[in-house]
């Protein structure tokens, strides 16, 4: 399979660490898979005393790791001055670990560059090519035909800054070298024809499924052909799947939960039985074994499942991927190309890693140095410096109530167009050379001398997105659909890109910049809403980037008018979302003489429907709650003004009706009924018989392990009930029989109306009084029912 005869032209697939160098999938015209090896060495940098470096240089050679190669003259990032630095070459990619483990141990004196870098990204940068480039591959030859010096063990002979001022030798030890066809840029692009192969488990949404942890079932999907695998033998299984797999050779793999469950449950099988799975082209590497891990991240704990990827082939877990849940396939390849980072692996990172990776290949592309364990601390401030720089965005709290013209105006991607506008970067802020550029309030300036590396990264981004909303608004069909999904990945890093600015483990992250941002967004928003009143609107609502605004008798012109005005004035485009027939800004739950900033529902005049922060939008919602008040939004968004609206509260109140019928004659699916909640940390750490306590309980007698971050599913059984474990039940437990509490999910559907009708005073209480005139609950509703 791997005999493969050059020139070879086709789609770089894969790329991966292996012993000596790397291994490269191409995927050719007719859909061959084609694996070459290529030498490669990654180089890294050191800087610190001669006799430091001669002794770091000496500890790695005589591990084997590593070998020097000589001085080089490289930018350092936060001063933008060069910087005598000793180059060494990793004579191993797949060393990499051993090399940071050796590394790690302190050397004061010593500041490590670039050594950490992902082998696949720097294989990239050096051979000038990118995951699903077009290329043509040829034998390609070492520096004019030489061996390079740096590909042997042999002792070198480097000369140090004490010698020299500068000495450097090329160490490219290459036998492939590629004609890349076009740019990673470039908006439209020529893509190989994949196979893919569809795996469905039967079990819960977990991959745990009855019998709890045991494969009942696999789904094989290809081509058009369907295959259903029946757990019972599991050689039979094993040796089905391999021979679908043989038949159909995919490219890729598509599985639902394949990381948490499907893989790790298919490889137990094969060991279990002897027979080796075929889910890998290169079949002689050995499995990596990979564990899970959750952590904290914006105010909630997240669970990222272990990793299983494929060797010559794409292993992708839809719910292990936020990238491809968002975008699908088109959005990750789409980041893939830009950010050089292999599909597979883009497709197990975040947004904000990706906006990460593509910094890291500027900053290989501008020779600057990329510090290891980044050090620099935040500047001093006084308790008064924190209270002004320290705000975020601006937030004016909505004016609850209904209404209707009002007409909602964004910002562009405000916050990463500030950072391209006002060139703010971690190196670019608080510059002593350039006074004049002081930002509002907390007066730190930003560097007109030179564009930061954020800037550098960014502007690209923001015009790619812009023209491929245009070419979007311009397709139809499928075409329109992929531009879509390219375009919402492209608003995902995006969205990430201001965070990851004030995350101290980021790479380029500095508090400073952070706050630089978040102080010329409250000034433009300022600035707009001055602007707006000026013109006689009144603000309803305003946050960070957007603002809600009416006037009575306005038009479209008119608003489209006053964009211009606040584009002018601030430097930031702003856009017309749309006026809407009608809006409503709805207050807490807990105090209704609160307002909320994001929780409000509105039905614009093109016809779209915006809710946020209401049933329908959250994730522990009851499908059956959901799909209800779905249905009632639908029938309101007909309305084309307030007194529309009145008029079809009639009809909602009639889906009410309905759904706490179908709740009280059992006419309803367990699955429409169950919760999701996400576990905050393991199950014997709850101390209160909470629900998801209880379920998570449930599931952990059982034998199944549910992580911090990891979501549960359950049923509200009896929560009156005076034992404690009745009151709810775990999904994956459910049986046929098993009784639901009515009067509970009766609640959450009351809640879910009064939510809709606020503002026309039908509380959960006039709710339970008309189904009790309609017939459908005496005074107290019974507790619990079955499914019938």
């Amino acid at each position: 399979m791997f005999s493969t005869v050059l020139p070879l032209t086709g789609w770089i697939f894969d790329t991966y660490p292996i012993a000596g160098g790397m291994a490269v999938w191409i995927v050719d015209a007719e859909g061959k898979s084609h694996r070459l090896a290529d030498p490669f060495q990654p180089s890294f940098y050191a800087a610190g005393p001669v006799r430091a470096l001669r002794q770091l240089a000496a500890d790695l050679a005589r591990l084997g790791l590593a070998t020097p190669v000589g001085m080089a003259r490289r930018q350092e990032f936060w001063t933008g001055e060069p910087r005598d630095v000793l180059e060494l070459v990793l004579l191993d990619p797949e060393k990499q670990p051993a090399l940071l483990r050796r590394l790690a141990v302190p050397r004061p004196d010593v500041t490590l560059y670039d050594c950490d870098l992902a082998p696949s990204l720097t294989y990239c940068h050096a051979r000038g090519i990118f995951p699903l480039a077009r290329v043509t591959v040829s034998a390609g030859m070492t520096n004019g035909g030489t061996e390079s010096r740096a590909a042997s063990r042999e002792p070198q002979a480097v000369v140090f800054p004490a010698d020299s001022a500068n000495s450097k030798f090329e160490i490219r030890n290459s036998k492939l070298k590629y004609q890349v066809e076009g740019s990673a840029w470039d908006l439209d692009y020529p893509e190989p024809s994949l196979t893919l192969m569809a795996l469905t488990s039967q079990g819960d949404e977990q991959g745990k499924g009855a019998p709890l942890g045991k494969l009942r079932s696999l789904t094989v999907a290809c081509e058009g052909t369907t295959a259903v695998i029946e757990e019972g033998d599991p050689e039979a299984l094993l040796d089905e799947l391999n021979r679908l797999i043989r038949r159909f050779d995919p490219h890729a793999i598509l599985t639902d939960w394949g990381d948490a469950f499907l893989v790790p449950a298919l490889l137990g099988l094969a060991h279990r039985a002897g027979i080796p799975l075929e889910l890998d082209r290169e079949a002689v590497r050995r499995r990596i074994r990979s564990t899970g891990r959750s952590y904290f991240s914006y105010g909630r704990v997240v669970y990222q499942a272990p990793s299983y990827p494929c060797f010559g082939r794409w292993h992708l877990d839809s719910k292990n991927s936020f990238i491809l849940k968002e975008t699908e396939l088109a959005g990750l390849l789409e980041l893939s190309r830009l950010s050089r980072v292999p599909v597979q692996k883009m497709a197990r990172t975040s947004p904000g890693s990706a906006i990460s990776m593509m910094q890291l290949d500027r900053a290989l592309t501008d020779g600057i140095l990329v510090p290891w364990k980044k050090g620099e601390p935040e500047r001093w401030k006084t308790a008064w410096d924190l209270l002004v720089a320290d705000k975020g965005g601006l937030v004016y709290q909505p004016i609850t109530g209904l209404y209707e013209g009002v007409a909602e105006i964004d910002f562009a991607s405000m916050y990463p167009a500030m950072m391209v506008h006002h060139n703010i970067s971690p190196e670019t802020v608080d510059c002593p050379c350039c006074p004049e550029t002081a930002a509002p309030e907390i007066g730190y300036s930003t560097c007109c001398r030179r564009e930061g590396l954020v800037t550098k990264t960014l502007r690209p981004i923001l015009a790619r997105r812009q023209e491929l909303k245009r070419l979007r608004n311009a397709a139809a069909g499928p075409a329109r659909e992929r531009y879509d999904h390219r375009q919402t990945a492209l608003k995902w890093i995006l969205v990430t890109c201001f965070g990851y600015l004030g995350y101290k483990n980021a790479r380029f992250g500095r508090i400073e910049a952070h706050e630089t941002v978040t102080a010329y967004a409250r000034e433009k928003l300022l600035t707009a809403r001055t602007l707006a009143e000026d013109r006689g609107f009144r603000v309803l609502h305003a946050i960070v980037d957007s603002m809600w605004i009416v006037k009575p008798g306005t038009t479209e012109a008119e608003v489209l008018d006053l964009c211009r005005a606040i584009r002018e004035a601030v430097g930031i485009g702003i856009n017309l979302e749309g006026i809407y027939k009608w809006v409503s800004f709805l207050p807490s739950r807990v105090d209704p003489a609160v307002s909320v900033a994001n929780r409000y529902l509105g039905a614009f005049r093109s016809g779209e429907v915006k809710v946020r922060g209401i049933d329908l939008r959250r994730s522990d919602t009851p499908p059956l709650v959901a799909e209800a008040q779905q249905r009632m939004v639908e029938i309101l968004a007909q309305a084309d003004d307030l007194a529309g609206f009145a008029a079809r509260i009639p009809d909602v109140l009639e889906v009410f009706v309905e759904y706490a019928w179908r709740l009280f004659e059992g006419q309803v699916r367990l699955t429409d009924l169950t919760i999701k909640r996400t576990v905050s940390k393991e199950a014997r750490e709850y101390k209160t018989n909470s629900q998801i306590g209880l379920a998570s309980r449930q599931m952990a007698d059982r034998g199944v392990a549910i992580h911090p971050g990891e979501r549960v599913r359950y049923v509200i059984s009896d929560a009156a009930a005076p034992n404690a474990e009745a009151r709810v039940r775990a999904f994956p437990l459910v049986a046929a029989d098993t009784a639901y509490d009515t009067g509970k999910y009766l609640e959450l559907l009351c809640k879910a109306v009064e939510t809709l009708l606020w503002h026309h005073g039908h509380d959960c209480r006039r709710l339970l009084d008309l189904l009790a005139a309609r017939g459908v609950v005496a005074d107290r509703p019974p507790a619990t029912r079955r499914p019938a």
